[in-house]
């Protein structure tokens, strides 16, 4: 956006149209609006602000102030600003609500605030608004920001920034928040706080919990005496300053040792398995000998008792026979 003229008429102290071409100054590059106090400096970005947005910010009691009070009944009070923004040069013309004389009979109406929009074609002026609604609507796509945003980034209200030259610190800051929205920085200044602790914490968590991983380690070591030095492992792990001093060195020997008895430890595992399994053939073995010789036993003393039987079942089939003899001779 830039400025390129400003015409005030009845407007803040000037009673006579007023008009600034900021053109002017183009070869210049950045200029400097300066002055004693009450020249007049704050009118021009009063004048600045009412054309686009319809209100000035250092007269936070309303637009009341804004007519001249050198202005005399029938003088008119109206600002018009040039400015290019979008690509193409734009001229808003605006008036405040004031009292003025009626035209018929005594006393005074009100003259309604008003606002006209045109856009430079090439060869005049051409209307694209009219009314402070619809030029507050059209003028919020030209220029791209709202009033609140106009004033937090491109004018600073003087009324404002006099607060905070004169204010505590606390009361300082709380008006930077508020002159440059800045509390999506406080949020994230907080919410970067709130993980710098929750990290913080949980460093100690981890921390703590290598220091008892440590201390299992030394108690193991000196426990299994996996440790290069017995005396020192013991130390170690009597000691949580030593067992903290245990390197990496120290538990890769450890892991070495360890990994050596567990080596030998399923060496005698396997050993151990083909001893069972052999343990296991011979017991079958042994078993199926016993049933064996059980069964034996029990033949031998069957076969006694029907050797101590035989007389008697001879003489039975002795009478078997003569029986059978006889039979045949029954009839």
């Amino acid at each position: 956006m830039k400025l390129h003229s400003l015409e005030l008429e009845g407007f803040g102290p000037y009673r006579e149209r007023q008009r600034v071409d900021f053109d002017a100054f183009d070869a210049d590059g950045l200029y400097l609006i300066t002055g004693r106090t009450g020249a007049g400096k704050s009118s021009i970005l009063d004048g600045v602000c009412f054309a686009l947005f319809g209100a000035v910010p250092r007269y936070e009691a309303g637009d009341k102030r804004l007519r001249s009070d050198h202005s005399g009944p029938n003088d008119i009070t109206e600002v018009a600003l040039e400015f290019s923004a979008a690509g193409e040069r734009w001229r808003i013309v605006r008036a405040p609500d004031y009292e003025r004389p009626k035209q018929r009979g005594e006393g005074v109406t009100l003259e309604k605030a008003r606002a006209e929009l045109a856009r430079w074609d090439g060869t005049g002026w051409r209307g694209v608004a009219a009314g402070p609604r619809d030029v507050g609507v059209m003028l919020a796509e030209v220029v791209g920001l709202t009033q609140a945003q106009f004033l937090q980034v491109i004018l600073l209200a003087q009324n404002r920034f006099q607060r905070f030259l004169l204010a505590r610190n606390d009361e300082r800051q709380e008006l930077l928040r508020t002159l440059f929205d800045s509390r999506s920085y406080d949020d994230l200044t907080r919410r970067l706080d709130e993980g710098r602790k929750s990290a913080r914490d949980a460093l100690d968590r981890g921390a703590d919990a290598v220091a008892l991983v440590r201390r299992q380690a030394a108690e193991l070591i000196a426990r299994e005496g996996w440790g290069g030095d017995p005396v020192a492992a013991d130390a170690a792990a009597d000691s949580d300053l030593e067992a903290a001093d245990l390197d990496a060195s120290d538990l890769e020997g450890a892991l070495a040792r360890a990994a050596d008895r567990r080596a030998a430890i399923a060496q005698t595992a396997v050993t151990a398995d083909a001893a069972a399994v052999a343990a296991s053939d011979a017991l079958a073995d042994a078993r199926r000998i016993t049933d064996q010789q059980t069964e034996r036993a029990a033949q031998r003393r069957r076969t006694a008792e029907l050797a101590a039987a035989e007389p008697a079942i001879e003489v039975s089939r002795t009478e078997l026979r003569r029986a059978l003899a006889a039979e045949a001779l029954r009839e």
